[in-house]
């Protein structure tokens, strides 16, 4: 996008310029400042192209502008993409969490591990993405600046961070082999329990700051994207997912197409 940006500058430098050639040679054809008269040339004939190409100048802007709205919108709604599916990633793992805790769940190393990989990469779309706008203090595109030089790697670290849980879950399993046991891991064991509560805090914090976000992105747009309804949504989806046993899976209708 500030490819486009940059091109759109240029051709309007170039407009300028041609525009004061056109009038310059306007001038000269009324007062004869310069007499121009060959065989081969003529004030009529430099007017005809410095005329011309004004006219072509001014096409190819509108076309560039255009292009420019276009791209934007694509962008802008991108932005909106990633951060909401930012968000419920970060919904997800706390989720699945708290469903270990509540139901006292056997917890497994990938219990959050996909959804972190999902998260990881959202967050690096977010970094990669090419906003930028003629206007300066453009809050759109202060937002993705602050992203980019602060939370893009906060995030990151946190995400990496969470793989803790999967030393938490073989603490406990050491633990227990060395105490003559042979229970499986749950959300109940001292490691993992802390390990889990401490991810749930993090992601609680995550997807508040998400959330300020894409407020701030959907006011900026005169609530373009419906965010509070779409935050309704996921939220309610999440609070009343109850998952699929395995009894429930082989006994499901195929999904015909």
């Amino acid at each position: 996008m500030s490819a486009s940006v940059n091109t759109l500058k240029r051709l309007l430098l170039l407009l300028f310029i041609v525009a004061l050639a056109t009038y310059v040679v306007s001038l000269n054809m009324e007062n004869h400042f310069i007499v121009c008269h060959a065989k081969w040339i003529s004030n009529e004939f430099l007017f005809a192209i410095v005329c011309g190409v004004f006219a072509s100048l001014v096409v190819v802007i509108v076309c560039e502008y255009i292009k420019y709205r276009q791209i934007k919108t694509s962008v802008e709604n991108a932005i909106f993409m990633y951060y909401g599916n930012l968000y419920g990633q970060f919904l997800i793992i706390r989720g699945n969490c708290q469903r270990a805790i509540n139901g006292n769940e056997v917890v497994a190393d990938n219990l959050i591990q996909s959804t972190s990989d999902n998260a990881m990469a959202l967050a690096d779309s977010i970094w990669k993405l090419d906003y930028c706008v003629f206007h300066k203090n453009n809050k759109l595109e202060n937002l993705l600046s602050n992203f980019r030089l602060e939370k893009h790697l906060l995030i990151k670290n946190v995400l990496t961070e969470f793989t803790f849980l999967r030393i938490a879950i073989r603490e406990d399993s050491n633990h227990l082999l060395l105490t003559g046991k042979r229970d499986i891991v749950t959300a109940n064991c001292p490691n993992v329990n802390k390990a889990l509560h401490r991810i749930i805090d993090q992601s609680e914090i995550i997807i508040a700051y998400l959330d300020q976000q894409l407020s701030q992105i959907d006011d900026e747009f005169k609530n373009r994207y419906f965010w509070d309804s779409i935050k309704k949504t996921l939220n309610d989806y999440q609070t009343n997912y109850t998952g699929q046993s395995l009894d429930n899976y082989l006994q499901k209708e195929l999904v015909t197409f």
